[in-house]
């Protein structure tokens, strides 16, 4: 028997969120690389499209879809249209998130309350969505948070992030608990300081990129493709004994005093 084989996701379909650049593009690569149909859901479309092309150029499908999961009240009723094109949903990988930088003191309550819409209410719609299709159909499934080293450590001018993201870890163990008996793992990757667009201004910060290399043992950014392997190993057979977890892919910040 090839133990690698483990690892494959032939004949799998995986809804990504967020996957239109940085993370969630890395990871909707990743599993069309490993054999498996990518929906692709973003606000931009143009960009889905352009990916959705590259994945079916390899051979896979690819089903770009757009929704702004800020508006929450949409998402039951988006992921039953998904799924009446596409078929049943094997693995669900939530990356799809916002942040906003202020002083604690002065932060808004309207940006408070979408960074949880985004950070934290969005995941926990597509997780039930998901895990009620799993269970009608007897079915196992995957799911894959996305959450962040700031779900461990604090720092300034983050609450809303650093909350809604220690929610998702907290969520993660929740419905893995809960969902085992339907064979549906539920697990985490919280990422460190990953080169994206999203962090470029930090990157920009003399002050802040000097910071970063300092904390972290392995001396660099990471990438988003940084991120992959781990995703795999959590959407694919290797991991069936494994959930409510968190794997941090930080170069080693976490562990660094």
């Amino acid at each position: 028997m090839n133990t690698f084989n483990n690892f494959s996701l032939k004949d799998k379909t995986a809804l990504v969120s967020g996957a239109s650049r940085g993370i969630g593009k890395a990871i909707a690569l990743a599993f069309a690389d490993a054999g498996a149909n990518v929906i692709l859901v973003s606000r931009s479309r143009q960009e889905l499209d352009k990916i959705a092309e590259q994945i079916s150029a390899a051979g896979q499908k690819a089903w770009p879809f757009a929704c702004d999961i800020s508006r929450i009240g949409e998402i039951h009723n988006f992921y039953s249209k998904v799924v009446s094109q596409t078929g049943p949903v094997d693995i669900l990988v939530n990356v799809a998130g916002t942040i906003f930088r202020t002083d604690s003191i002065e932060f808004p309550l309207d940006k408070w309350q979408l960074s949880l819409d985004v950070n934290l209410t969005a995941p926990f719609m597509f997780c039930q969505c998901f895990a009620r299709s799993c269970i009608q159909r007897k079915q196992r499934g995957k799911i894959i948070n996305i959450t962040s080293l700031l779900s461990e450590r604090g720092r300034p001018t983050i609450p809303a992030y650093a909350v809604s993201k220690s929610g998702l870890k907290l969520l993660t163990m929740v419905l893995a608990v809960e969902w085992a008996k339907y064979k549906i793992n539920v697990n985490a990757i919280g990422p460190g300081y990953i080169e994206t667009e999203l962090t470029r201004p930090l990157m920009d910060n003399e002050t802040f990129n000097k910071w970063v290399h300092e904390k972290t043992p392995m001396d660099r950014w990471g990438t988003p493709n940084d991120l992959t392997g781990a995703a795999l190993f959590l959407a694919s057979g290797a991991s069936d004994f494994i959930t409510g977890q968190t794997i941090y892919v930080d170069g080693g910040w976490l562990a660094n005093l």
